[in-house]
């Protein structure tokens, strides 16, 4: 395997964004000038730079690569449009009513217990990510936040609207209305960041609502990572929230906030602390079935899984599945 080349990684990265374009990586023909077969990829904007990443190391198929958000990429899987979805959370019930099927099939797990329009979506975890909490670099009273706090800034039960309403920055913010820039609501990052700070997400009894949803033009979403770190750096009052890998190939462009998921226990999103890190978090990608072992999607995914492809992982700013659970390579690795 070639070495990652990282600045045209980040090129190619900008060009999707920018474009919002499909890319198609690799060759379109083998050495003995057989015709490669091609795949379909799309989903995560977290999955997204490794995805390409893979796809320009990957020599079995001409891989065409978006983004568009996890649900976005389970829902072009369940309709035929993609072979592989890539999701930065898990597939929930509302993923199978979208598409006219039965929600009741899709297990807490992110699993599935029967098909629908003759997919069966399976999981594979192919690496973690930190949720990178961010701020403006110029601010120096946000630094470090706990849920508590998020609670009040990211929520519609009695929000702060200016920085010195937050609790515990009474005295050392400014009396200036904060500005939030995330994900929208089709973003699996969305839904990962609101199920950690809200109680019971998702449920009948969930404790409260999005600020988003709220409608009081403070959250200002976007399905564009890029997007939402150039706002950042540019508003001086502004917060959000994205993969870590958006922060690790724009260090100087905002600064991530220490977190805490209970007072005072302050955990900094770097690499080598994601056992300590509350917003840790698995990436996956979803295929139809079990590919059969000698469909070109069961070779993409031994080579996601293996020596090499985990190599790329950090490359990019994520985590290799062996620093969190060896289990997970050897496990799937089985059912390949």
């Amino acid at each position: 395997m070639g070495e990652v080349n990282q600045r045209n990684l980040k090129k190619l990265v900008i060009i999707i964004a920018a474009l919002l374009s499909v890319v198609a990586i690799t060759g379109c023909v083998e050495e003995n000038g057989t015709a490669l077969p091609k795949l379909t990829q799309t989903g995560s904007s977290t999955v997204l730079p490794l995805a390409i990443a893979w796809a320009e190391e990957f020599d079995g198929a001409t891989i065409s690569v978006s983004g568009g958000g996890s649900s976005h990429g389970i829902n072009f899987l369940l309709t035929g449009q993609a072979d592989l979805g890539d999701a930065s959370r898990l597939m929930k019930s509302s993923d199978y009513e979208k598409v006219g099927c039965n929600g009741d099939l899709v297990n807490d797990d992110g699993t599935a217990s029967a098909a629908c329009n003759g997919v069966l979506p399976t999981k594979w975890v192919i690496a973690y990510d930190m949720l990178a909490v961010v701020i403006n670099p110029d601010n120096d009273w946000a630094t470090q936040l706990n849920y508590t706090q998020l609670y009040e800034i990211f929520t519609d039960d009695n929000p702060a609207v200016f920085w010195d309403e937050v609790s515990g920055l009474n005295e050392t913010a400014p009396h200036e209305e904060i500005e939030i820039y995330a994900p929208d609501e089709a973003s699996g990052t969305y839904d990962y960041f609101f199920e950690e700070i809200i109680p019971n997400w998702g449920k009948d009894d969930q404790q409260a609502n999005t600020r988003l949803e709220m409608e009081d033009s403070i959250y200002h979403p976007s399905a564009d990572d890029n997007v939402i770190l150039n706002a950042i750096r540019d508003n001086e009052y502004a917060i959000g929230f994205f993969g870590f890998a958006y922060y690790k190939e724009n260090p100087t462009a905002v600064s991530p906030v220490k977190i805490a998921d209970g007072d005072d226990n302050y955990q900094e999103a770097s690499l080598d602390n994601v056992a300590n890190y509350p917003m840790a978090r698995p990436l996956h990608i979803y295929t139809d079935g079990t590919p059969e072992s000698d469909h070109v999607i069961n070779d993409y995914l031994q080579y996601v899984l293996s020596e090499d492809g985990q190599d790329v992982v950090p490359l990019v700013g994520y985590v290799r599945l062996s620093l969190v659970d060896e289990d997970l390579i050897t496990g799937q690795l089985g059912l390949l």
